[in-house]
């Protein structure tokens, strides 16, 4: 028999705020947090803003790390701290991350190519060369927080953060690991904004609303989430009572065009049914849905016909949030601040509001918190290049 994979930590910062409260606080409130940023003139996004990691993670060296490594690095030490894990001070073997993420450090990546090709080769500094390459943030926060043990970066699209949380999953179940911090992060700069804007993703009203039938985009969204994952017998002979466990993952590659969702939902359907079945459980088990939707007129409108060739009629009364309108769609890190959302709604018993929901396509989508119908919640991570993913868990049990 397996062992079962528990949440025994999470930590959390966007731009709702920093910490698992910041998030519940903004999520039962029913309100978004995207607005025009400050930091980038004026365009619509979720934002952190302008942040002090110190508090975290002291001031030794974080003068070297980008953006985005320190939001993995603030949610990592969130994590680490909530799980109660007393850290060997040489660094443990033990203790790996595995991290979700779509660019990485594109800013610093943008940034020291700009030079090169602008100034030459002599003027780019090789400081600048360690955040540059995709791994660098979890390579980057393994060093700051002493983590020895595995270290893998996982990009799969918008699906990055789910995948990686059950690819730590799957090294806790075949022996490879003991404790892993795993989520995914990313971050918001002038070159995602712009990229959202001339692929035509983001909103041009400014208003985000899933499912919805005037939804008309997205909006970017930054930060980073982190669950500390290990076994149920070694979170026991630590003497912590696990959360949540990790019970069924189900993955399906279905690309249309090079950057578009398959309209008719094949793959998300058949990831949905993988997870569920995984999870050895049926459709009329799960008690409530995290949807991937984020405002993409064809993203949504796949994401609702999957769910419904999977629950069918049942879908009526299923209660479903989609919090990418609160958090936007902050893609490496969409999938795993979805599973954390999952979290907080099993410790209430209810899912959170939809921020500005509207009845459409026949889903359970409220702008008021809902009760959940059941104790398993199913978490949905699609993203546009075919990546499709589905994650169930549950409030801890013996």
């Amino acid at each position: 028999m397996m062992p079962r994979v528990v949440v025994t930590g999470e930590g959390m910062i966007t731009a709702a705020g920093a910490g698992i409260d910041a998030a519940q606080e903004a999520l039962w409130s029913g309100k978004t947090v995207i607005a025009p940023s400050e930091r980038l003139n004026g365009a619509l996004m979720a934002d952190v803003g302008e942040f002090d990691p110190t508090p975290w993670l002291g001031n030794k060296g974080v003068r070297v790390l980008d953006r985005g490594t320190r939001l993995l690095c603030i949610a990592a030490q969130m994590a680490l701290t909530a799980s109660k894990y007393t850290a060997v001070a040489e660094g443990d073997p033990d203790l790996g991350l595995v991290v979700g993420t779509l660019f990485g450090g594109v800013h610093s990546i943008a940034s020291f190519d700009w030079t090169g090709i602008t100034e030459g080769p002599n003027w780019v500094s090789p400081m600048e060369f360690a955040n540059t390459v995709i791994n660098a943030p979890a390579g980057q926060a393994a060093i700051k927080q002493k983590l020895r043990g595995v270290n893998s970066t996982v990009c799969s699209g918008l699906a990055s953060g789910l995948y990686a949380m059950s690819y730590a999953a799957d090294f806790l179940r075949f022996g490879r690991a003991r404790y892993l911090l795993t989520g995914g992060m990313e971050e918001v700069c002038e070159e995602t904004s712009l990229g959202f804007r001339k692929l035509g993703l983001s909103s041009p009203s400014g208003a985000v609303h899933p499912f919805a039938e005037t939804r008309d985009g997205a909006a970017p969204g930054e930060g980073a989430a982190i669950w500390m994952l290990e076994t149920a017998e070694t979170a026991e002979a630590r003497g912590v009572e696990p959360m949540f466990e990790i019970l069924g993952f189900g993955a399906v590659y279905d690309a249309h065009p090079t950057i578009g969702y398959n309209p008719r939902g094949e793959g998300a359907a058949a990831a949905i049914r993988m997870a569920i079945a995984n999870s050895e459980l049926k459709p009329e088990d799960i008690g409530g849905i995290i949807a991937s939707a984020n405002g993409s007129p064809a993203g949504d409108e796949m994401e609702a016909r999957a769910l419904k060739a999977v629950f069918g009629d049942s879908l009526t009364g299923l209660p479903l949030c989609a919090p990418k309108a609160l958090f936007g769609e902050s893609m490496g890190a969409g999938g795993a601040i979805g599973a954390l959302v999952a979290g907080f709604a099993l410790r209430r018993g209810e899912l959170p509001p939809t921020a500005g929901a509207s009845a459409a396509n026949g889903l359970q989508l409220s702008s008021s918190a809902q009760a959940l119908r059941g104790e398993n919640i199913l978490i949905n991570a699609f993203s546009c290049d075919g990546n499709n993913a589905s994650l169930v868990v549950r409030s801890w049990k013996k």
